[in-house]
């Protein structure tokens, strides 16, 4: 049955015909739970459990490690979400989208489990809070800031670093697809772990030394990368804190997604202390997510920036603006091959002499 509007407000007090159990259905109750579905998914594997073919619930529940029952009633609202499917028989098949939950194939599946995860669902409980006072929810719900978070809790982190590479993937091809990096020397990714756009950037520059610079706890998830691209005699993995130095000898400095999760003051910081670390002449390449006119998932990433770490994404000419304040010049536009219309800025500047 078709649901209607309910009837404008009446100036003597609540809509005389309004339904509550009608306006539920409006609202699709089920939705607030919908990320923690995709997290249980992917964390009791099912998606692997069934990547060979349907099985059923007590198959499934059994090679899972689950109760029965609850693993029943589980699939069920994995059903209603669209991640598996009655097959026949009691059995249960994955669909497409389920398909993003494996962990042997590339997919979302870190990326999944971190975005609902504690460490990001417990500060959007603040967003009111956040939207009132325009400061971050992650130190009062756990005491300390995102990234001390990450430090304090390594499950999540690993999940965090695979959400990371999975995103990078793409996007470091089409960085390359963009930017001849051919007659780089010496590339340093800051803020670049877990190394997967640096190992793309060093087969392309052949005779490139690569650097990712981040902090302690992310510097193994980039050793591990690198490691399994067999550039581990090409490269380095140093920590530290970006706020308060970058390396410095590098002719390629490369920010990707960094700013976004900084302050406008913050980002002015980074980009001070890179100013200082390229030497004139040197280049730096910034790509990150666009502010647009038009509703995007960008703009869900917007919020989740000012409410996890104060960050905020912006338009090309305020990430132009704030290069140009640290010292940079020439700051141009350059078309993101194969992605030209997503939210994407891929910006190249040179340090000014």
């Amino acid at each position: 049955m078709a649901v209607t509007d309910p009837a404008p407000k009446s100036a003597d007090g609540p809509r005389p015909d309004f339904s509550p159990l009608r306006a539920l259905r409006r609202l699709n109750p089920h939705h607030w739970s919908a990320g923690l579905v995709v997290r249980g998914m992917a964390e009791l594997g099912i998606a692997d459990l069934l990547a060979a073919g349907p099985r059923t619930a007590a198959e499934i529940a059994a090679a899972a490690g689950a109760h029965p029952p609850s693993l029943l009633r589980f699939l069920r609202v994995c059903e209603l979400h669209e991640l598996i499917a009655a097959a026949g028989d009691g059995r249960w098949a994955l669909t497409g989208a389920g398909e993003l939950l494996r962990s042997d194939v590339p997919s979302l599946r870190g990326f999944s489990i971190a975005v609902n995860a504690p460490g990001m669902t417990r500060p959007w409980e603040r967003v009111a809070e956040v939207v009132r006072t325009g400061r971050p929810a992650t130190r009062a719900a756990w005491g300390m800031d995102h990234w001390e978070y990450y430090a304090a809790h390594p499950e999540e982190a690993a999940s965090y670093s695979q959400t990371c590479a999975s995103l990078s993937v793409e996007a470091a091809e089409a960085l390359v697809a963009s930017y001849d990096v051919t007659g780089a020397r010496r590339i340093v990714d800051v803020g670049g772990s877990p190394g997967t756009v640096l190992a793309r950037l060093l087969a392309a520059a052949p005779g490139a030394h690569g650097v990712v610079f981040d902090l302690e706890w992310a510097v193994p998830f980039a050793r591990e990368t690198l490691d399994a691209h067999g550039l581990s005699g090409r490269s380095e993995v140093l920590a530290g804190d970006f706020l308060r130095e970058v390396p410095a000898g590098g002719d390629l400095y490369v920010l990707k997604n960094v700013l976004c999760d900084l302050t406008d003051e913050r980002a002015a910081a980074l980009l001070a202390r890179c100013a200082e670390a390229v030497p004139p002449g040197g280049r730096l390449l910034l790509l990150d997510w666009e502010y647009t006119d038009h509703s995007t998932h960008v703009h869900a990433n917007d919020v989740e920036f000012m409410v996890l770490t104060g960050g905020r994404v912006r338009r090309f000419g305020e990430y132009r603006g704030l290069l140009t304040a640290a010292g940079f010049r020439d700051c141009r536009r350059l078309p993101f091959v194969g992605q030209e219309q997503a939210p994407i800025v891929l910006i190249e500047c040179v340090r000014a002499r």
